[in-house]
C-alpha cells in the first residue's frame, strides 16, 4: 500500500472531521473508553471466531491489546488532524501487528473477522451517542458521515494487513527453504542471482539490483555476571528485533544465522547502512543489548553491485571487532582509522615498539597511570597546558613537571605534535598487543 494513498484518506478523513463537530466530539470521546473496546471486541471474537480460539493465551492477549490501544490512538489523531510530520507510516503499526500474527500462525482470516467485529464495536458505541443527541436531524448527519468513516477505515487497515500477513507468510516459507540458505550463500561470495527461483526470492525479500545494499553482523557479547548465554536462543531473539525494526515497507531483508553469528543483507532505496544503524538505535538496540540480548552488531558501507558484497561483509566483520558493552552498534564509517590500524598493526609494526615505551609502562602501573592520563588529555586540549591542568584538577606547574618527566623517562618531547603522535602510538600499540615481541 502506497503511503501517499494512506496519506490522501486521512487528509481526506481529517477534513470530514472538520465539518462535523458532532462526530468529532463522539469519536474523540473514545479516548476514555478504550479498555470497553478492546474487552467487548476480545469477547466478541473468542464467542464468534474458531480460528482464535486455538491461538488465546497471555502473549497473544497482550498484543492483541496493544494493537487495539494503537488502532484507538491513530483514530483519534485523525480526528484531531494531528497527522504525522516525520514521514513515517502512520499504519506501520498494521505492519507489525500482521507479521506478529503471522509469525504466531494466526490465521489470516481470523485477523480480518477481528478487524471486522472492531468495526462493528466502534460503529455500535458512537452510534448509541448520537442517538442520544437532541437535535435528531444533526445526529442523522454525523451517523451518516461516521457510517462512511468507519467502513473506509477498516476496508484499508484491513488491506494493509492482509498484504503485510502475505508478505511475511512468504517470508517465513523462503526462510525455510534450502532456496533461502543457498541464495545467502550466493549473496556473500557476490554471486548475483541468475536462476529464475533465485530472482524470484529476491524480488520477494526486498533485495533489488541497482539499489543500495549494505550487511550487518550480530554477535552475542558474555554475560558482565559471567552467565552462561544460551547461544540459539540469543540469536533467534536478535533475528526476530532486527525483522521487527526494519518495516519491509522501507528495508528488503535477508537474515540468517550461521557460524554462531546473525548475519542481515538489507537493502533499501538511499543510504541503506545508516538507515540500518538510525532504525536498530531508535528502536532501542542498545537498550535492549544491555538488557539480557546482549549482542554487538556491526555494519558495512553501502555496495550497490552484488558482487561488492564480500566486501561489504568483511566491513562488516572489522567493525564488529570494534563493538561492545560500551558501543554494542558500529558502523565501519564510524571506526577510528589510528585505532583501526593500530589494532591490525602486523607483526613488524609490533616489533617497532620502543623499549622506552615498556620501561614508561612498568613505571606507569606504580604511579596509577598519571602520566598517561596527562599525556592523553594534554593531546585533547592541543596542547594547552592551562586547560589540562583544570581537566585533570591540578595545578599548571604539576603539569609542567609530568611533561618534563614523560621527556626523561622517553627522551621523547611531549611538547611536540611529532612527540606526542609517538607517544600514543606506541603505548597504543602496547596496550593492544602487549609486552612480548613479535617474532623475536
Amino acid at each position: 500500500m502506497p503511503q501517499s494513498r494512506a496519506d490522501a484518506l486521512i487528509r481526506q478523513w481529517g477534513e470530514r472531521f472538520r465539518k462535523d463537530p458532532l462526530a468529532t466530539r463522539v469519536v474523540a470521546g473514545l479516548r476514555e473508553r478504550s479498555n470497553e473496546i478492546w474487552q467487548g471486541t476480545f469477547e466478541l471474537l473468542q464467542r464468534e471466531s474458531p480460528e482464535y480460539r486455538n491461538s488465546v493465551d497471555d502473549e497473544f492477549t497482550k498484543e492483541s491489546k496493544a494493537h487495539c490501544n494503537e488502532l484507538l490512538k491513530t483514530i483519534i489523531a485523525i480526528v484531531a488532524a494531528r497527522s504525522d510530520r516525520s514521514g513515517a507510516d502512520p499504519f506501520d503499526f498494521v505492519r507489525t501487528h500482521a507479521a506478529w500474527r503471522a509469525r504466531h500462525q494466526v490465521p489470516l482470516i481470523a485477523s480480518l473477522h477481528a478487524y471486522r467485529l472492531a468495526h462493528r464495536t466502534y460503529w455500535e458505541i458512537t452510534r448509541d451517542s448520537l442517538l442520544r443527541h437532541g437535535k435528531r436531524g444533526e445526529a442523522i448527519l454525523s451517523l451518516t458521515m461516521l457510517s462512511d468513516f468507519w467502513i473506509q477505515f477498516f476496508d484499508y487497515v484491513g488491506a494493509v494487513l492482509a498484504e503485510a500477513h502475505a508478505v511475511e507468510e512468504g517470508l517465513i516459507v523462503a526462510q525455510s527453504t534450502r532456496s533461502y540458505v543457498s541464495l545467502i550463500d550466493d549473496l556473500l561470495r557476490g554471486i548475483e542471482p541468475r536462476d529464475a527461483d533465485s530472482q524470484r526470492l529476491c524480488t520477494l525479500c526486498g533485495i533489488r539490483p541497482g539499489a543500495p545494499k549494505a550487511i550487518g553482523v550480530a554477535r552475542p557479547l558474555q554475560a558482565g555476571n559471567g552467565k552462561h548465554i544460551d547461544l540459539e536462543v540469543t540469536l533467534r531473539s536478535f533475528v526476530r528485533l532486527i525483522e521487527q525494526v526494519l518495516p519491509p515497507t522501507i528495508f528488503g531483508k535477508l537474515i540468517d544465522i550461521r557460524n554462531g553469528e546473525v548475519t542481515a543483507i538489507a537493502c533499501s532505496d538511499a543510504d541503506t547502512a545508516r538507515g540500518l544503524s538510525r532504525a536498530l538505535r531508535q528502536n532501542g538496540f542498545a537498550r535492549r543489548a544491555g538488557n539480557g540480548h546482549s549482542a554487538a552488531f556491526g555494519i558495512s558501507l553501502d555496495v550497490i553491485e552484488f558482487a561488492r558484497l564480500p566486501q561489504a561483509l568483511e566491513e562488516a566483520r572489522l567493525a564488529l571487532e570494534f563493538a561492545g558493552a560500551a558501543e554494542p552498534l558500529v558502523h565501519f564509517a564510524d571506526i577510528d582509522l589510528p585505532e583501526f590500524l593500530i589494532r591490525r598493526a602486523d607483526s613488524a609494526a609490533i616489533r617497532l615498539i620502543p623499549e622506552w615505551a615498556r620501561h614508561f609502562k612498568s613505571i606507569e602501573d606504580d604511579q596509577s597511570g598519571e602520566l598517561s592520563r596527562t599525556i592523553h588529555i594534554f593531546a585533547d586540549c592541543s596542547f594547552n597546558v592551562k586547560q589540562t591542568a583544570q581537566r585533570l584538577g591540578v595545578h599548571t606547574n604539576t603539569v609542567y613537571f609530568r611533561l618534563n618527566r614523560i621527556n626523561k623517562l622517553t627522551g621523547i618531547n611531549p611538547r611536540t605534535y611529532s612527540g606526542t603522535s609517538q607517544l600514543l602510538t606506541s603505548l597504543r600499540l602496547l596496550e593492544i598487543h602487549g609486552n612480548g615481541r613479535q617474532g623475536s
